[in-house]
């Protein structure tokens, strides 16, 4: 069964290249949430941060912050909806670079 042995290093490969473009992408965000995000103490800012989770073959990603008054932020003067927007171009480079380089 060396086949299998082949197929399954490749959709781990596969697998970690998608995991490093969601970091990417994450890191992405969260950058230009911050520097978009209200500013009175400064709290709300260094708060914001992002996560990622890998369950079998899919990856998630959020980026937002844990401060209660948080959501309340982003309705009076939004910054993550923003900040997605702003990388919308970039995130679909990223996945595209990894869907094209799937064969590496």
């Amino acid at each position: 069964m060396p086949n299998n042995k082949k197929i399954d290093e490749a959709l781990k490969n596969n697998l970690a290249k998608i995991e490093r473009a969601m970091e990417e992408i994450l890191l992405m965000v969260e950058a230009d949430a911050k520097m978009l995000s209200p500013v009175r103490t400064g709290t709300l800012r260094r708060s914001i941060t992002h996560q990622q989770r890998t369950e079998g073959d899919k990856v998630f990603g959020a980026v937002g912050s844990a401060i209660e008054y948080a959501y309340f932020a982003e309705l009076k003067k939004p910054y993550l909806e923003p900040a997605v927007d702003m990388n919308l171009e970039n995130m679909r480079r990223k996945i595209a670079e990894v869907l094209k380089n799937e064969g590496d």
